[in-house]
């Protein structure tokens, strides 16, 4: 992880807490130390250096084969431009996922092959279109990306009509080129004249909603209380700078936030640990509102309103042995709703939904319980931690896997196994 202020410490919290180890460069040797201080699993190697030297980036395991990825998410476009070309140069292999602030810099990381770019405003700017076209699925894609510990939020669609879009930089842009897509009336109100009687000139006692899209948190709530006050009724989308001041936004309550560390935070966790994620996504953007509905009423009933974990399962010998065995070499017949079972209690069922089965070539979205596995499957499931750590002994153990399939139970230690094969 290059860069660790709120971004990169939301992204290497999440990683750490399912497991995966990383390391850190960061110029500031000020949150070096912070990193240091944190509750982690694992300490993470922490090196106080600029990212832009190809040195630095060695010197945190760029050129061992433990390194899985390489995430640029400094406040700096051009060290991350930096990060992501010495990566794609002395290691092209090794996939990098790099955070980009404007579309030029973007586009400069495209032109070498950089693997994965996040611009969180034209991210934040897709997501608003479609809350406006269908707001069932923008629930389900925020819901299903969510950071740990968030819930499900209310259905929010914004409100067709007139617009005030205050400030008009990079985010500014975004949004106004979401709400024109859509066919949608907005003033545009230059940040630095955001006062009462601005507003009013700007329409906004006759607007649907307001955009405080500056850069600054501060004016920004004082633009969102001005119009409120004007405005009662107001559809309020509020950006916040510093994930610090959530406290401050948390008590004002706009319809939506966009906090640009959660954006990009999001979607490096759903890149790094589930690849699958991406997929069904899109198919998410696709898909109609009442389809989205019913696939939340269905996860819903099953774990809940937390934000699901999601993690996948590639029916392989180093994925998932055990099913691998009895798929590949004994003939065995194991449908989805197999992987279901409760390995405590097989009549039990686990906390989780297949979302999505990859097969070569082939894609199946939300495959029906019954549908036949085969080696080589690749499943993204979403649910509960526990059903997580649950169903990880049925991929792997033998002998529970034929506890599931079958209900028989057999003595697990190598050696009953060796007796068992004697008598028979």
């Amino acid at each position: 992880i290059c860069g660790f202020g709120e971004t990169g410490m939301l992204v290497g919290r999440a990683l750490d807490a399912t497991g995966r180890r990383f390391a850190l460069v960061d110029i500031d040797p000020l949150r070096v130390e912070e990193a240091e201080l944190l509750d982690l699993v694992q300490d993470p190697p922490a090196l106080a250096g600029d990212a832009k030297l190809p040195e630095n980036l060695v010197a945190a395991g760029l050129a061992r084969p433990e390194c899985r990825g390489v995430l640029a998410l400094t406040n700096d476009d051009q060290a991350n431009l930096a990060v992501a070309m010495a990566v794609r140069l002395l290691h092209p292999a090794v996939p990098v996922l790099a955070r980009a602030m404007s579309r030029e810099t973007a586009a400069n990381m495209a032109s070498f092959g950089t693997d994965h770019i996040l611009n969180p405003f034209a991210k934040f700017g897709g997501y608003l279109a479609l809350a406006i076209a269908s707001p069932g699925s923008y629930r389900l894609l925020s819901w299903l990306t969510g950071l740990p510990g968030t819930t499900l939020e209310p259905e929010t669609a914004p409100p067709r009509g007139h617009w005030v879009v205050c400030g008009y930089g990079r985010f500014g842009r975004e949004v106004v080129a979401a709400f024109r897509e859509h066919d949608m009336d907005v003033t545009i109100v230059e940040s630095s004249g955001t006062e009462a009687p601005t507003l009013k000139e700007a329409g906004i006692e006759r607007s649907v909603g307001i955009v405080a899209g500056t850069d600054d948190d501060i004016s920004n709530l004082s633009i969102a209380v001005t119009a409120r006050e004007l405005n009662p009724q107001l559809f309020t989308i509020l950006r916040q700078n510093l994930r610090a001041n959530h406290a401050l936004f948390d008590a004002f309550s706009a319809d939506i936030t966009m906090v640009s560390s959660e954006i990009v935070a999001n979607e490096c966790l759903a890149l790094v640990q589930t690849p699958l994620l991406g997929r069904f996504l899109q198919v998410v953007r696709t898909e109609s509102d009442a389809w989205a509905d019913g696939v939340i009423a269905r996860l819903r009933a099953r774990m809940g309103e937390a934000a699901p974990e999601i993690w996948s399962v590639l029916l392989s010998t180093g994925g998932a042995y055990a099913l691998h065995r009895a798929l590949f070499f004994e003939g065995a017949r194991i449908a989805l709703a197999d992987l279901y079972r409760d390995p405590r209690e097989r009549e039990r069922r686990l906390a989780c939904e297949a979302l999505y089965l990859a097969r070569g070539s082939e894609s199946f979205v939300l495959p029906p319980e019954d549908f036949i596995l085969q080696a080589g499957d690749r499943v993204l499931f979403a649910g509960t931690p526990e059903a997580r750590e649950a169903q990880w002994p049925m991929l792997r153990n033998v002998n529970v896997r034929d506890y599931v399939l079958t209900g028989v139970e057999a003595p697990g230690g190598w050696i009953w196994q060796r007796l068992r094969a004697r008598r028979t």
